[in-house]
């Protein structure tokens, strides 16, 4: 009797746990068709809406809506520009390790908007991108390792090893570091038939190969909040 009573009620946990777990799908489901519906309306500039739908979300956790929040208090997007909210929201996203949210926090962190300037950060939040397969952290890293910034020892063989990790994702300016090193033998030996392959990949993205390829500007620039389309 005691055996019966045990299977049944361990069939009856399954059934719940069975149950949970659609039910945590069905949820998945509505959360990811709100984000598209938030990015619809963010890129036709329907701030309002995009507010509307993704500050239940980004309360609840949710990472994605986190950094479309964190986007609108950057730049003034149908709410008044604040810099600090924006990084505390980037931080809440970043904590979940997503990888977006860790690149935008890393500028924050570079620029001083919104948080005090720290190196240490931005070459943490980088790299902790980049290992996760993030292009745009993938190439930082290549730049921070090409002049040895944000606390990274200057290391051709370390540049050219993010460079390409980017490059092979399809970022235009990765390919584009990637052709100047091996136009120039930077961190790896000089190839001029894949110097020009690299730097086509980048030209045919619209990036030409002029300019300072080897260095880092940061522009860190964002439109008043007035006058924003709501």
């Amino acid at each position: 009797m005691k055996r019966m009573f045990l299977t049944a009620l361990a069939a009856a946990f399954l059934l719940a746990g069975g149950a949970l777990a659609g039910a945590s799908s069905a949820l998945a489901a509505a959360d990811a068709q709100i984000l598209q519906d938030a990015w619809t309306a963010y890129n036709i500039g329907n701030y309002q809406k995009t507010l509307r739908l993704i500050e239940p979300l980004a309360g609840d956790g949710n990472p994605r809506a986190q950094v479309m929040l964190g986007r609108c208090y950057e730049n003034g997007l149908g709410v008044k520009q604040d810099l600090g909210v924006a990084a505390q929201w980037f931080q809440l996203a970043a904590e979940q390790n997503d990888s977006e949210a860790q690149v935008l926090l890393a500028y924050c962190y570079e620029v001083g908007a919104g948080v005090p300037k720290n190196p240490q950060q931005v070459m943490n939040l980088m790299t902790r991108a980049a290992e996760s397969g993030n292009a745009e952290a993938q190439f930082n890293l290549a730049l921070n390792y090409s002049q040895g910034l944000y606390g990274a020892p200057k290391n051709e063989q370390e540049s050219f090893r993010w460079a390409s990790l980017s490059a092979q994702q399809g970022y235009a300016q990765a390919e584009r570091f990637l052709g100047a090193c091996y136009q120039y033998g930077f961190g790896v030996t000089a190839d001029q038939a894949l110097a020009q392959e690299w730097y086509a990949k980048a030209e045919a993205q619209g990036l030409s190969r002029e300019g300072s390829i080897f260095n880092k500007v940061t522009d860190y620039t964002m439109p008043a909040s007035e006058g924003v389309q709501q």
